[in-house]
């Protein structure tokens, strides 16, 4: 199937609105975490700000491809940009873990030279509630895009924004508790045990994203027993469709990615466009089964 499914220009559109309104406000957040970080040498603050970095990267990632996408009236992927993503992704994740490593070392240290939390803190708490809010409106934005279609980006970008949400709740949490209970002698080994905790859980989950954005960089074309397989499927289903434009392969890992760009006579109707689609489909992964197939349709 297509790898978009209903009004995708309009969601796209909102998509690009969606991530350029969270780019900006992220500066400021990003701007005042620095500020707060240092001031009240707050280990949670400056990890925090690590985090609204690498946020701040992605969406401008995703402001792009989706604004890209939105003027492409076929839908036909870019892989240029698919290209532009993976190595932006690569690139957000490496400064995120560097990041991470900074507050791993940073933690210890505080442990063997405790430092009493800061009235800053109260400012901090104040930012992040105005934070958190900004991340329920964003989602809720980011949620109607969803509705309205199905992809890659708009999923990922729904994935992002719900765990950016639950991470400033945490956030907050922790600051409110650190500033509640600053007088206290835990607090002051509370602040880093936290960062312990938050860093390596995060430096295990980026990981997996990481060889994904690695192995998309070092993909290829598929070879030429691929391309004669795919032909082979299409020719058994040729009663399926009606004009045949082009096929793309690449190799991402194990997996097999296909875009096929077909068309269908104008007296088709919707369920039988989407039968043959369903028929093409599974010819193609019969053929080869680690595949992954998209079909675009044609206007022919």
């Amino acid at each position: 199937m297509s790898e978009y499914k209903g009004s995708t220009q309009e969601a796209l559109k909102k998509q690009k609105n969606v991530a350029l309104t969270q780019f900006f406000l992220e500066f400021p957040n990003l701007a005042a975490l620095i500020v707060f970080a240092v001031m009240g040498r707050s280990l949670i603050l400056f990890a925090d700000a690590v985090g609204s970095l690498a946020l701040l990267m992605q969406t401008w990632i995703v402001f792009v491809i989706s604004k890209k996408l939105a003027k492409n009236e076929s839908l036909e992927y870019d892989y240029g940009l698919g290209k532009f993503e993976s190595f932006g992704g690569l690139i957000t994740n490496i400064l995120l873990y560097i990041g991470l490593i900074v507050v791993l070392f940073s933690s210890f240290y505080v442990i063997l030279s405790p430092i009493r939390p800061s009235d800053v803190l109260l400012l901090a708490i104040i930012l992040k509630v105005i934070n958190t809010s900004f991340d329920v409106w964003l989602l809720f934005r980011q949620r109607i895009v969803s509705k309205m279609a199905e992809g890659k980006l708009i999923d990922a970008q729904n994935h992002v924004l719900a765990e950016n949400l639950v991470f400033d709740i945490i956030s907050l949490s922790a600051i409110i508790i650190l500033y509640v209970f600053r007088d206290y002698t835990f607090a002051v080994y509370f602040e880093p045990a936290l960062c312990i905790i938050y860093s390596i859980f995060m430096m295990i989950s980026i990981v997996k994203p990481l060889k994904a954005c690695i192995y998309d960089l070092l993909d290829k074309t598929s070879d030429e027993d691929i391309q004669l397989k795919i032909m082979k499927a299409l020719a058994g289903g040729n009663d399926y469709y009606d004009s045949f434009d082009s096929v793309r392969t690449r190799s991402s890992g194990q997996t097999i990615h296909i875009d096929l760009l077909i068309g269908f006579s104008e007296d088709r109707t919707y369920t039988e466009i989407n039968a043959a689609l369903t028929i093409l489909e599974e010819l193609i992964t019969k053929e080869i089964p680690n595949s992954v197939v998209s079909i675009v349709l044609t206007n022919k």
